[in-house]
């Protein structure tokens, strides 16, 4: 009994012992004042290059042309002669209007155009016969002019006939309702049986008709921009779209700028045209247009992950000569790649942080890992 508690007393006084010497440890490790390590970042000189400086916009794509379909004549529908969103030609047929009662007009038109022609042989028969009464004595001035009256009067009837048979021919014409222009027609607006209005304001769209080819983009410029591009020799002929991931750049003929700044937005429309004949592109989608400013220019680049965001600037941080952390302000221009143009605030010789920048803050001493070339 004597050891056995001998034994628990020793246990317990070296248990005591291990933990002062632990607490001991402890203490040193966390002893206060010690300065915390230096960190460590990664930097490299900005890239020189030539740039070309751009305006980048997003603008949206229209069809160089596009028709809603009316129909210039009242009647009821009887045929529709097209599919839904079929590719159609200049003066395909799209709708018929029952054109039985048009046919009626026409036909009167034509009885009345050869009444009018036989009054007219009859009249000119008696006009004829008259001056030649006239000038054998036979026959009196004043029935000589009561002739050619009724002569011109018959003349004029079949002129008035002829009119009034080509307006009848014409609105007959019109009960086929054709493609004005060459493009892909949209779905029908109005099924066969159904009564359409004609020669009003108020006449219903039976479809509509886009030409896709070629297409155009739109933008609106800021004026500043645009007064930006007024000072140069002259204006861009050619713009780069993007239209999508995944889908190339394609360059577009610029054919188009406003001759007014619109008070409402302060902008200027421009416009580019895009062949399409394979209707890749489709209008209304958007269009990410990328406008040159000038010739190229040498500008500094930075890999893009170095750049940091602060509200709405945009900044790098440095290492100057003292080992110390520096912010820089940037006037940014476009992605090259993954690299980023800086159009102004930093020196080509600065020295920027391309790797350790978010463990670090303005005013800190840092070491130098190594000092690489821009985009490694």
């Amino acid at each position: 009994m004597i050891r056995s508690t001998f034994t628990l007393s020793l246990l317990a006084l070296t248990a005591f012992a291990g933990a002062g010497a632990m607490s001991g440890c402890s203490r040193l490790q966390a002893a206060p004042g010690a300065p915390p390590p230096v960190p460590t970042v990664v930097v490299a000189q900005p890239e020189r290059s030539m740039v070309q400086d751009t305006m980048d916009y997003t603008g949206r794509i229209e069809p160089s042309q596009r028709v809603e379909v009316r129909s210039r004549v009242s009647g009821y529908l009887q045929r529709i002669v097209f599919r839904d969103g079929q590719r159609v030609k200049a003066g395909d047929p799209l709708f018929v209007i029952d054109p039985r009662p048009f046919v009626a007009v026409r036909d009167r038109a034509q009885a009345a155009l050869a009444q009018a022609r036989a009054r007219e042989k009859l009249a000119a028969a008696q006009y004829e016969r008259s001056e030649k009464l006239r000038r054998t004595g036979a026959d009196s001035q004043e029935e000589l002019e009561r002739a050619r009256g009724e002569y011109e009067s018959a003349h004029a009837a079949v002129l008035l006939s002829q009119a009034e048979l080509r307006s009848a021919e014409l609105e007959l014409s019109f009960t086929t309702v054709r493609a004005p222009i060459a493009g892909t027609v949209s779905d029908r607006r109005v099924d066969v049986g159904n009564y359409v209005t004609g020669a009003s304001a108020q006449s219903g769209v039976l479809t509509t008709l886009v030409a896709h080819d070629p297409v155009r983009a739109v933008v609106d410029l800021a004026e500043s921009d645009f007064q930006r591009l007024r000072h140069l020799d002259k204006l861009p002929g050619k713009v780069e779209l993007t239209l999508g991931r995944g889908v190339a750049v394609q360059a577009a003929a610029v054919d188009f700028v406003d001759n007014e700044i619109s008070a409402r937005s302060g902008t200027v429309r421009l416009r580019a045209s895009l062949p399409n004949a394979d209707r890749a592109v489709m209008p209304g989608s958007f269009a990410r247009m990328r406008i040159p400013v000038g010739g190229p220019q040498e500008r500094l680049l930075v890999p893009g992950s170095a750049v940091l965001s602060d509200q709405d600037k945009k900044m790098v941080f440095v290492v100057d000569a003292d080992s110390k952390v520096a912010p820089r302000k940037l006037v940014l221009g476009r992605l090259v790649g993954d690299k980023q143009v800086v159009v102004s605030g930093l020196a080509p010789d600065e020295r920027v942080i391309v790797s350790g920048a978010a463990k670090v803050r303005p005013g800190d001493h840092v070491k130098v890992a190594q000092a690489a070339a821009a985009g490694t």
